[in-house]
């Protein structure tokens, strides 16, 4: 099966796309239902549709003791470590663009490696440090602070990428033991069940549309998550790695086919910015594990 991942590469980057694109329409989904309707419900109610659809692929695929649990604490920081994040993107996507959130929070990349170099004393290249500037300066034009039109929730999105970087380093090794669906299953259940808890703040009715749209982002959430694991069958990692970006395109054109959105040309540069930056960051991160 080894052979088989390293000569069907661009199957691999196909997959990852196309998953990257299905969580995009999640965002999107989301987006449609939060813009009217209570986030922590929204949340919920997705949570259970995607829990649903972890347990039917793991009755089919290995059975529940793919479940199992090998260190307690590392899966409850892993639960902790995401709700968080998950309900401040919700809260970013009922305020601003979808475009606008998805763009914003691909600095995180960038907080990545200004932390590894912190915490896990990595050396920062020359490459990997102008990477980081380049990186952020993109970021600072989309955000345009100093423009009268500036809202403070475009810091938002930025919190999200920041608060999953420190998510990603906690875990990137301490996991090792834990299988992804797990992780993901557990981490689901933990969102799920403190958007439960938002029930008193006030929930309302919803119709039948409302409900599609959520099952649609679950749909789309489960769907891109299994693609995007298939994908690294077929190539490596640091091959499908860079196409992650790609989400910013699906933003866009999601972006402009449900709500007409049309970034401004300084948008435009500081997203070619973003992701000039982020593919950089990539290339040296690739070079140094040769």
């Amino acid at each position: 099966m080894a052979d088989s991942r390293e000569h069907r590469p661009l199957r691999g980057i196909a997959l990852s796309v196309f998953g990257i694109g299905c969580i995009t329409f999640n965002d999107s989904m989301m987006k449609l239902v939060v813009n009217d309707h209570p986030i922590g419900q929204a949340i919920f109610i997705r949570g259970v549709f995607v829990l649903l659809l972890i347990t039917l692929l793991v009755c089919r695929k290995g059975g529940l003791r793919r479940l199992q649990i090998h260190n307690m604490r590392l899966q409850i920081w892993s639960a902790i470590l995401l709700v968080c994040p998950i309900f401040l993107f919700m809260f970013a996507l009922s305020q601003l663009p979808l475009s606008i959130a998805t763009i914003i929070f691909f600095t995180n990349p960038l907080f990545v490696c200004l932390f590894a170099s912190i915490w896990l004393s990595e050396r920062i290249t020359l490459l990997l440090g102008s990477s980081v500037v380049l990186g952020f300066f993109g970021a600072a034009l989309v955000l345009n602070p100093t423009s009268s039109a500036f809202e403070w929730v475009l810091l938002a999105p930025l919190t999200v990428a920041l608060l999953s970087a420190v998510r990603e380093l906690v875990l990137r090794q301490a996991m090792a033991g834990e299988t992804a669906v797990s992780t993901l299953f557990y981490a689901t259940l933990a969102v799920t069940v403190v958007a439960s808890c938002t029930f008193p703040l006030g929930w309302v009715s919803m119709d039948g549309q409302v409900y599609g749209l959520l099952a649609l982002a679950a749909c789309g959430f489960g769907l891109g998550i299994y693609s995007m694991t298939e994908a690294l069958r077929f190539a490596p990692a640091s091959l499908v790695a860079p196409y992650k970006y790609t989400a910013i395109v699906w933003a866009l054109l999601l972006g402009y086919l449900f709500w007409g959105e049309a970034p401004t040309p300084i948008v435009w540069l500081g997203t070619a910015f973003i992701i000039t930056s982020g593919i950089a960051v990539l290339y040296d991160q690739r070079m140094r594990t040769r």
